[in-house]
């Protein structure tokens, strides 16, 4: 089963988190190993195997690019970062393997590697001259694009018919926004080590 059938829900990026989580946390007591104490080998197998898939299906669906990514996966995309996204094959979306039905690579667009690289120099600029002010206002205008790149996905699933380009497009933006910001938060975290543990606030990007 994917990890929609797990939770038992439909496959949508819209979801319920806290309905997800209420569904967790019960199907997590029902699959409790003191529960199968005293049941037999396959059956506690089954239980491990259940509790596995159940965990797993958590951890993606919680998270809205994980979910994002995830859908685009069962449609037969696989999102990329520097290497590119990636068009599976008939055979590749089935799990088997062979010559035949290979997946197509799509490049990260262009313009979206400049981008990145301008705002990279320009974060090293401001952490050159220890601009704190500047390093803030570019953290706040990347986090402000994931949002919006967040929002294109929501739109793309909404549509009829879905826009699966334009989502996976947008997550590819998210994997570097999320890069750039981890690199910010990464700084602070060494200025604050150097200064004698006097911590910064995080940067909060949601997700």
């Amino acid at each position: 089963m994917d990890h929609f059938a797990v939770v038992g829900l439909p496959r949508t990026y819209e979801l319920d988190v806290m309905d997800l989580e209420r569904r967790y946390k019960e199907m997590s007591k029902k699959l409790h190993p003191d529960r199968f104490a005293r049941a037999d080998a396959r059956a506690r197998r089954a239980s491990l195997s259940r509790s596995v898939a159940l965990n797993e299906a958590w951890r993606t669906l919680r998270d809205p690019v994980r979910r994002g990514e995830y859908l685009l996966l069962l449609s037969g995309i696989e999102v990329g970062g520097e290497e590119g996204t990636k068009r599976l094959g008939p055979q590749e979306k089935s799990g088997k393997s062979g010559k035949s039905g290979k997946s197509e690579r799509l490049p990260v667009p262009q313009e979206l590697l400049m981008e990145v690289m301008e705002l990279r120099e320009t974060l090293a600029e401001a952490r050159m001259s220890n601009d704190q002010p500047a390093i803030d206002a570019l953290a706040a205008d990347v986090a402000d694009r994931r949002a919006r790149a967040l929002s294109t996905v929501s739109e793309g699933f909404a549509a009829q018919p879905a826009h699966l380009a334009r989502v996976a497009a947008a997550l590819v933006e998210v994997r570097y926004f999320d890069r750039f910001l981890q690199e910010v938060a990464a700084h602070g975290e060494a200025q604050a080590e150097a200064a004698g543990g006097t911590s910064r606030p995080e940067v909060s990007h949601g997700g």
